[in-house]
């Protein structure tokens, strides 16, 4: 108890400095609420819902990232430019209502995993029974705005250890990450990793398996043909990482905070 009160004071302090005049303050009532319903957003931007013209219908678990709002790192490899620039304020992530509900879901995987992971079967299950519904695939991404290892996060109603990805083996996943060893360590047949670039991992770039692509953000929508010697495929187009060709740069258009700035994140393609 004593560790979700330290994560709700935190969390409700940086909220109130932000939105002073709208915050109401989270209580262990509303972490409590979070596990027993849907915790996945489901074609909840423009670029997701692009999938759905493809044939898949997309379920994004969105979190606060690194630790902006907790004490907890989310994002453990952001560099300075990536939080600056980071999607959290992109899109609806701008609205007090969204990341209020952000941070309430982050504390409740903190403060309870198991009853979290939970939840998230139970969100994914229904992804599941509304893309039949459709006719489309569904697909999952975990880490919205985030980078955890959720091969990490058991699910305990299994007499033995299973993670997520094998529990829903016939679930395409997908992430973006800037964990150096994620896509080396990443034994799962149904989960597709792309590595990002974060302006200051140049040498984890280098260390990445042979074909791997490289989600790299460029200032401008005009994305160049060639970058790093790598051809560049539009990122924004969909979300479907999964689809892309491989040993490409996947350029994405700069969103958010990121608009209208370049640094080592974001990247200054206008030459």
């Amino acid at each position: 108890m004593s560790n979700i009160i330290s994560m709700l004071d935190v969390a409700n302090t940086r909220l109130s400095d932000l939105y002073p005049n709208k915050h109401s303050n989270i209580t262990a009532l509303d972490i409590d609420a979070v596990y027993g319903r849907n915790i996945l957003s489901v074609d909840a931007d423009a670029k997701t819902s692009k999938g759905v013209q493809l044939g898949y219908l997309t379920g994004i678990l969105y979190l606060s990232p690194s630790d902006q709002f907790t004490k907890v790192n989310l994002c453990p490899f952001a560099s300075a430019g990536c939080r600056s620039a980071c999607l959290f304020s992109a899109g609806r992530g701008r609205f007090y209502s969204v990341t209020r509900a952000r941070v309430i879901k982050t504390i409740a995987l903190l403060s309870d995993s198991n009853r979290f992971m939970q939840a998230l079967v139970k969100s994914i299950k229904s992804i599941e029974k509304k893309a039949k519904r459709l006719g489309l695939i569904p697909t999952i991404r975990l880490n919205g705005t985030s980078d955890l290892n959720w091969s990490k996060y058991n699910l305990k109603d299994s007499t033995e250890h299973i993670d997520i990805f094998e529990y829903f083996r016939n679930i395409q996943f997908y992430d973006y990450t800037k964990r150096p060893n994620a896509v080396k360590n990443n034994h799962a047949k149904n989960y597709y990793l792309t590595f990002s670039d974060s302006g200051t991992n140049d040498k984890y770039i280098a260390q990445q398996p042979h074909g791997i692509n490289i989600a790299t953000v460029f200032l401008t929508k005009e994305l160049p043909d060639i970058w790093n010697g790598k051809r560049v495929i539009d990122g924004d187009k969909s979300d479907l990482r999964f689809l892309d060709p491989y040993n490409v740069i996947v350029g994405l258009k700069a969103k958010g905070m990121a608009k209208g700035t370049f640094n080592s994140f974001v990247k200054d393609n206008r030459k």
